[in-house]
């Protein structure tokens, strides 16, 4: 089942002879449990679509549906509800609150939503754990690895249990045995959780994990190959 139907998207700047297509008429879709990675050199606009696909940058022109409702038609005011429960977000940057622990800004998006803070950090806990972070739950950013950060950040983006999920380069501030840990960790939302995921990267080697490889140059899609997902897949789930 398709989570994401992106259909005839266009985002344009400036006017006239400043006129720049950042992405142009693109069409895609991502199914339910399928890791999607889009690769392209920098100012291909893959950041641009990736950022629309999440909500937080309208087209100029066409349309984004999240589970058959068109977001790219919804106000402002009904955003955030839709980027709150539908939607996971994970940052080359980790984006976490540095004053608080994990386990609080884990609990975030659930205090957002409205669950009471007791409940939040239960969860958030939980979320944790399932990531083998039980022991860094009062731990503060500053005091966690890179690696351990990035998973923070994943357990963030699937507390709220949302469809799909946006990594835009996931593993850019990681080194390569980190980097191949988290590779596995969103290979496993994809197998285990049957999450959609979509991966911006400029990483070769989460073609590793990717069920589809999409080229994006210009403004569009230039090719689509197969990934090597289910060799990882498999690897993960049977060990």
């Amino acid at each position: 089942m398709a989570i994401l139907e992106i259909k005839n998207l266009t985002k344009t700047y400036g006017s006239g002879h400043t006129k720049v297509k950042a992405v142009d008429n693109v069409s895609l879709e991502v199914n339910e449990g399928e890791i999607v990675l889009i690769m392209g050199p920098s100012g291909s606009g893959k950041t641009t679509l990736i950022t629309m696909a999440g909500a937080l940058l309208k087209p100029t022109s066409g349309d984004i549906f999240l589970k058959g409702q068109d977001i790219s038609k919804l106000s402002e005011k009904q955003l955030p509800k839709v980027r709150l429960q539908e939607l996971g977000f994970v940052f080359q940057s980790f984006n976490l609150l540095a004053s608080l622990t994990a386990q609080e800004n884990v609990a975030i998006p659930l205090i957002a939503a409205g669950h009471k803070k007791s409940k939040a950090l239960l969860k958030a806990k939980e979320a944790l754990e399932k990531l083998s972070l039980g022991d860094r739950l009062n731990n503060l950013p500053r005091n966690l690895s890179g690696g351990e950060k990035q998973r923070v950040s994943v357990a963030r983006a699937l507390v709220n249990d949302p469809g799909i999920i946006l990594a835009d380069e996931p593993t850019a501030n990681l080194d390569s045995k980190t980097g191949h840990e988290v590779m596995e960790l969103l290979c496993s939302v994809g197998c285990q959780e049957k999450k959609a995921v979509v991966i911006v990267s400029h990483d070769g080697r989460l073609k590793d994990i990717a069920n589809r490889v999409i080229w994006f140059e210009d403004g569009r899609i230039t090719k689509i190959e197969d990934g090597k997902h289910n060799q990882m897949c498999n690897h993960i789930v049977h060990g």
